[in-house]
């Protein structure tokens, strides 16, 4: 009987393995790559902000975890582009059809040990219970934040709190209110601006970027001409409507703020690259 349930499995697992080789790849997006840095300095950030007492460190954790959470995202998304094997035909799916049961069957066989139990459910009703426990705490900890802002309202620092509290929940629409109302109160907050419009970039969809996302970029440049992630996304707002020279300006600055070892440096490259000369 077991081993009619391991053949399901393997076949169930070659199903998942091999229909996005069978498939046609998927474009990737232009700015997966870009967006990977991107979120890599929001977790530099998130310490930043721990030491400046802005977060808990019950938010600080929450925040990271979402934050790992769009990494993988991104970094998924950015794997459609077709490879060579698949360029050549549909040789490697049969053979990884072929192989990799051998493959599971002879490492199992040594490895193996189909009498062990399973791990019951109340061996891990405490680790459950953590988890539970530690969301419960951050949930009622920005609800207390939520009602001191409603006392307070011209708390431009405490709104952007809120805004990073509840993107770290999930809770996309009350984060970008939030966000918006510590913009208008913080003229020369460029962090709330860049979180907020990266938000609304990863909605986007169509062939142009946000306008209200691109507005709160221009506006982070005004205060700081060499933000990275303002000069990467306005660079390529204006390279999607046609506007080659400022495209090619704005890139060109990145490429002189990046280190030489930043691993962005090539996908601005790439993307000056489909500009042409």
């Amino acid at each position: 009987m077991i081993w009619i349930v391991f053949a399901a499995m393997v076949a169930l697992s070659l199903l998942v393995l091999l229909r996005p080789l069978l498939a046609a790849p998927a474009a990737s997006a232009a700015r997966s790559e870009y967006d990977l840095m991107v979120y890599k300095d929001q977790l530099g950030e998130i310490a930043r902000d721990v030491e400046r007492g802005l977060m808990t460190a019950d938010q600080a954790e929450a925040a990271r975890t979402e934050i790992q959470r769009r990494m993988l995202a991104a970094a998924d998304s950015g794997k459609g582009e077709k490879t060579a094997a698949v360029k050549a035909g549909k040789k490697t799916p049969i053979i990884i059809a072929l192989l990799l049961p051998l493959l599971a069957l002879v490492l199992y066989l040594p490895l193996g040990a189909p009498e062990l139990s399973d791990r019951p459910y109340a061996g891990r009703a405490a680790q459950i219970a953590e988890m539970q426990e530690k969301t419960a705490t951050i949930q009622a900890m920005v609800a207390r934040l939520a009602e001191r802002l409603k006392q307070d309202p011209s708390d431009g620092k405490g709104w952007a709190m809120l805004g990073r509290s509840y993107r770290a929940l999930g809770l996309a629409d009350e984060a970008k209110d939030a966000y918006r109302n510590a913009v208008t109160l913080l003229a020369d907050d460029t962090q709330s601006r860049i979180e907020l419009s990266i938000m609304l970039l990863e909605e986007a969809e169509g062939d142009t970027l946000p306008a209200e996302a691109v507005t709160l970029l221009e506006q982070v440049l005004a205060l700081n001409p060499d933000q990275p992630d303002a000069l990467y996304f306005t660079g390529l707002s204006a390279a999607m409507k046609g506007e080659t020279a400022r495209a090619k300006a704005r890139w060109n600055r990145l490429l002189l703020v990046l280190p030489a070892d930043s691993p962005a440096r090539a996908q601005v490259e790439k993307d000056m690259a489909k500009l042409g000369s």
